[in-house]
């Protein structure tokens, strides 16, 4: 898989799973909480075994995880000879980023792509059952630099290597420079504490009406704390609610981070709480221009949401395509063949592993 401008070839017999379970060398964890849970969890069931889990120096203080001690990269260093390095959490952050990449070219990193939503992975086998929806949405894309970027993080997903996306990322402007000049309205599905708010403010200077859905209490606070402070710049409604394929209640787990998660039917043994889910299409009126979704895996039932407002007013979409391992193919196929009216970007900001993956969805004149 070294050409990453065109998807692998099909079928696929190999993947980053496949080679952890044959790797003779010690399979370290870096990083500890959910992420690691899940690579355990996971790994167990494909026969991987790890020898043990690390932090970076200076964070580690007698923590353990899973009944092994958390050690330190020094100690690691002492204590393997050759290893290769698992790496279970996610960062955006430009010193961490830069970390990596350096850790990349001393030692072996790999990068597992685990879904933040649903239970399947990214293997070989899921990648052959879908192989055809995958090229259909490839095709989709509109432009040369989406389709290298989609191949680019189809080949990072299967092999788990930081090279295959390292140098694939856009500038938050970039994104923005895809969409129309004058957009007015603006909802923002998952606005978390009011950074997206102020990121579209700061680069789509004619809005005048936002409608801002967050679930989580505690996120909602710190959103609404971020409206009041506007003064008055512009219109926002800010609503302590998910958005949904219909309007109902459903149960929510909060965390107080961009992870919380929401669902009609799930049962969550902590921290449930009861949540609003809204259909857009009956809770805005007026037109929108504009309409991001980032809400965690719920991003199809969002869109069944909104397909009236999509289908008579053609705002411009953002949608988050990484939540679940299906997203990146599912989501653009959706949108493909309810709204041929779209031209379809792909684009990703700077993350490790490959989160943070935008389709941009612009109506054609």
């Amino acid at each position: 898989m070294k050409n990453y401008k065109v998807l692998p070839e099909y079928p696929v017999y190999d993947d980053i799973w496949r080679y952890m379970a044959r790797e003779t060398r010690p399979l370290l964890i870096y990083g500890m909480g959910n992420g690691a849970d899940k690579l355990i969890n996971y790994g167990a069931g494909r026969g991987i075994e790890f020898a043990d889990i690390f932090a970076s120096d200076g964070f580690v203080r007698g923590h353990s995880f899973r009944g092994m001690r958390v050690k330190s990269f020094s100690e690691i260093k002492e204590t393997y000879s050759d290893f290769v390095i698992v790496l279970s959490f996610a960062s955006s952050r430009p010193e961490v980023l830069s970390m990596l990449k350096d850790l990349n070219e001393k030692y072996t990193v790999i990068v597992p792509d685990m879904p933040v939503a649903g239970e399947d992975y990214f293997t070989c086998e899921f990648y052959n059952e879908h192989y055809y929806d995958i090229k259909r949405a490839y095709d989709s894309l509109c432009d040369d630099s989406s389709r290298e970027l989609f191949a680019s993080i189809i080949n990072y997903k299967l092999t788990g290597h930081m090279s295959c996306i390292l140098d694939k990322c856009d500038s938050v402007s970039d994104i923005y420079s895809l969409l129309p000049k004058e957009i007015e309205s603006y909802a923002d599905c998952g606005a978390y504490n009011g950074d997206t708010v102020r990121e579209a403010l700061e680069f789509l200077p004619g809005l005048k009406k936002i409608f801002a859905y967050e679930p989580d209490k505690r996120n909602f606070l710190k959103l609404e704390k971020f409206c009041a402070e506007l003064d008055g710049r512009v219109e926002i409604f800010p609503r302590n609610a998910a958005v949904w394929s219909e309007n109902t209640k459903g149960a929510f787990f909060e965390s107080g981070n961009r992870n919380s998660t929401v669902s009609a039917t799930a049962s969550y043994k902590n921290r449930e709480e009861e949540t609003g889910l809204l259909r857009l299409d009956t809770d805005i009126k007026s037109p929108l221009n504009l309409i991001k979704y980032d809400v965690e895996g719920a991003e199809r039932k969002a869109l069944e949401g909104s397909e009236g407002i999509i289908s008579k007013h053609r705002p411009a979409l953002m949608i988050s395509l990484y939540h679940r391992s299906e997203d990146i193919f599912s989501l653009v196929n959706l949108v493909r063949e309810k709204y041929p009216f779209y031209k379809l970007h792909l684009k990703r900001t700077e993350c490790l592993p490959a989160w943070e993956i935008l389709l941009v969805a612009v109506a054609e004149a």
